[in-house]
């Protein structure tokens, strides 16, 4: 659906609409006055409820056998070869490490602000509004530099920058303050969220057959699903043991929550400095479409694409 979309309205339009969708959810996540408006807005964000270690085998599974049965067909449905295409694969594996730190923090900061500081929902809400802006801002630029530095420095530098912001936030005391604890952490977040998911969203693209691009866009959109969700659930059992072991040796709830945040995010700070290293082995690309002669086998034989006079220009 988002690759037809990106053809029938244009790849702009889209990317704005789902931006959008993606500030909107966020604020309807901060929001949230019970549990289970808060899981709505993360699922429109992509992402579901924690899976269960039964649930991660049941995929595998599936998977694995999803795959032998592609191997048979000479028309499949995947066809796995896409992967060798240059940067696809290190770019799809950079998105489910990295947003499985980014879309936690935005989880655990949600519980922080309501269940320690006593946010009300519109407060946690707005407390978001400069974390939308920030990644729109930094969206924008980072789209205009990626024709002159490539992505692997927008990917690298946007996730060592949000791992850099979701640190400070691992730092958040108990009687803390939106200005001075909250506020400087996740502008900087955002700053790195903008410009690696350009970096990403383009090298994923980049060198891919018209006739594939909808695979790819749906790989990459699916590693964003999974990072998120695989990012809940390894982190809630990190929040939640700690948590439980302070409680146990009768911590204020304030402090055993905040103390669970605290080894959460900084986990997910980790996750992101392993997507900068990740993404250092990535192939730097600008966009531009690779050359016949230097074709991967799967875009062998396909229809180059020819860029609108617009964009040629």
């Amino acid at each position: 659906m988002p690759a037809a979309a990106s053809d029938l309205f244009g790849r702009r339009r889209v990317l704005v609409v789902g931006t959008s969708l993606f500030a909107l959810s966020s604020l309807t996540a901060g929001l949230a006055g019970s549990e289970g408006m808060l899981v709505a807005a993360r699922l429109a964000q992509g992402l579901g409820a924690a899976m269960t270690i039964g649930e991660l085998v049941g995929a595998g599974v599936l998977l694995a056998a999803f795959a032998v049965n592609e191997s048979r067909h000479a028309g499949p449905l995947f066809p796995f070869s896409l992967l060798r295409i240059n940067g696809l694969a290190a770019a799809d594996v950079t998105q489910v490490i990295a947003m499985a730190g980014f879309f936690s923090m935005f989880f655990f900061i949600s519980l922080y602000m309501q269940n320690v500081l006593g946010y009300s929902p519109i407060q946690s809400g707005s407390a978001f509004v400069p974390t939308a802006f920030g990644v729109a801002i930094a969206a924008g630029v980072s789209s205009q530099l990626v024709p002159r530095t490539g992505t692997r420095p927008l990917i690298v530098l946007g996730a060592l920058a949000g791992a850099a912001g979701v640190y400070w936030l691992s730092r958040i005391p108990v009687h803390g303050t939106f200005l001075s604890d909250l506020l400087p952490p996740l502008v900087i977040m955002s700053f790195g969220l903008g410009a690696l998911f350009v970096g990403v969203q383009t090298a994923a693209n980049a060198g891919v057959p018209s006739d594939k691009a909808g695979l790819a866009a749906s790989l990459i959109t699916a590693s964003q699903t999974i990072g998120g969700a695989l990012g809940i659930a390894i982190f809630s059992a990190i929040a939640t043991s700690r948590t439980s072991h302070l409680l146990a040796a009768h911590a204020s709830a304030p402090e055993a929550l905040t103390s669970g945040f605290h080894r959460a995010l900084l986990a997910a700070s980790m996750f992101l400095v392993a997507a900068a290293v990740i993404a250092l082995g990535a192939t730097n690309t600008r966009g531009e479409p690779i050359p016949a002669s230097h074709a991967d086998p799967v875009t062998a034989g396909a229809e180059p694409r020819t860029l609108p006079v617009s964009e040629a220009a």
